[in-house]
């Protein structure tokens, strides 16, 4: 698969994501293309490490799922990135994951004494 990938990077515009949707899908290699919805789950759920890039993210998270799995990895993430674990508002109480997560205890709960939320908690 090394040769495949280094193969389709040549295209000019062709990166990580699409070389691995074309090894995935029309190949059925199992390569994990990493979209916005799995970099944000996977980024929640402490899978990548700070600040890691996008780009990276293939790296990292390709050898953490067992080549059978992948497939089904990619299609389950990018659901539960849709459907629950939304960008701006993640549905964390419903959360299949929330066991697992860390997410929902990094985030900060705004004080009733502010202004802006005041009117929310009567």
């Amino acid at each position: 698969m090394p040769a495949a990938r280094a193969s389709l990077a040549e295209f000019a515009g062709v990166g990580p994501k699409t070389i691995a949707c074309v090894l995935l899908f029309a190949c059925g290699q199992p390569a994990l293309p990493v979209d916005t919805h799995i970099f944000r789950v996977t980024t929640r759920l402490g899978l990548l490490p700070s600040k890691c890039s996008a780009e990276k993210a293939h790296a990292v998270l390709e050898p953490q799922i067992p080549p059978p799995k992948v497939y089904s990895a990619h299609v389950n993430l990018i659901r539960h990135g849709r459907q629950v674990c939304k960008a701006q508002r993640p549905n964390c109480q419903h959360c299949c994951l929330r066991t697992l997560c860390p997410y929902p205890h990094s985030i900060t709960v705004p004080q009733a004494t502010d202004k802006r939320f005041s009117a929310a908690i009567r």
